[in-house]
């Protein structure tokens, strides 16, 4: 019996899955299509599907001298670091398949030199721009200003007669930036909060990394080094506890704040104004 299989590509990453089990399969093509790869892939799994709850919810991640070792309470991948073979058990259903690829993907992330950020991106004159924040800063109801779309995110009736053209939005919860050739660089994210919307593919250089806050007034202002540096550790998600990752969290952040700039954006949800301040 031929195996069904399904390639993504997540952050520039090529993973692909096999199982006689058709059902986790599908899952994986309908949640994911638009990441779909037709290429090689550096990472290979075998795929049994399990059942499980979510408990415990938050995934832990350990890795040994070859092993990695992800896990949740609907999952649970055991993954060669050499040969890039592995294992995953896990749910069929997308919030499972969701936990493991955000805890598999911030692993890979952080050590390309990146993260995984709690935030909200948006496309602007070629460059991506990061607003960082937690659940209830806003992150949704700035995405769904600058897309048009306030009045399914924050209640209010559409005033975007000012928008500019050519902004879009590449995630309204959860960012995935590497550092490639010298250069942080934002990739497309299939991961999204509120909007709930399947994502899409690309990848854009970064231009600017944002504090948000709403406020009654739209205005940029400056922040310093360590108040940036607090709130991109507090918007990082990361499951691993090893000292290792701690030392490339810390080291991946120096050189982003030497790197990017940083500033405050107070934004109202009463228009998209905040689009036609200078960042």
């Amino acid at each position: 019996m031929k195996k069904a299989s399904a390639a993504l590509e997540l952050a520039g990453f090529r993973l692909n899955f096999k199982s006689d089990q058709g059902g986790i399969i599908s899952v994986l093509r309908g949640r994911y299509g638009r990441f779909v790869s037709a290429g090689g892939a550096a990472y290979r799994f075998e795929v049994f599907e399990a059942s499980g709850g979510q408990n415990p919810f938050k995934p832990a991640i350990s890795l040994g001298k070859r092993f990695l070792k992800l896990k949740r309470g609907d999952f649970e991948a055991v993954l060669d670091m050499l040969t890039g073979a592995g294992t995953l058990k896990a749910a069929a259903n997308e919030r499972c398949l969701d936990a493991f690829l955000r805890s598999f993907i911030s692993f890979l992330l952080i050590r390309s030199g990146g993260f995984m950020l709690h935030s909200a991106g948006l496309v602007k004159n070629g460059k991506a721009h990061l607003f960082l924040g937690k659940s209830g800063a806003g992150k949704s109801t700035l995405c769904g200003l600058a897309t048009g779309r306030p009045a399914q995110v924050t209640g209010h009736k559409s005033q975007v007669a000012n928008r500019p053209p050519g902004c879009s939005v590449i995630s309204d919860e959860l960012n995935l930036i590497r550092f490639e050739k010298g250069r942080f660089r934002v990739y497309g994210s299939p991961f999204w909060g509120e909007m709930r919307a399947d994502g899409r593919p690309g990848a854009w250089p970064l231009g600017g990394v944002f504090l948000l806050k709403k406020a009654e007034t739209n205005r940029l202002s400056p922040c310093s080094k360590a108040e940036a540096l607090k709130w991109l550790l507090r918007c990082l998600v990361n499951f691993s506890r090893s000292p290792e990752d701690a030392a490339l969290i810390m080291k991946n952040s120096a050189r982003l704040l030497a790197g990017a700039g940083f500033s405050r954006l107070e934004f109202t949800k009463k228009d998209a104004g905040f689009l036609n301040l200078d960042w």
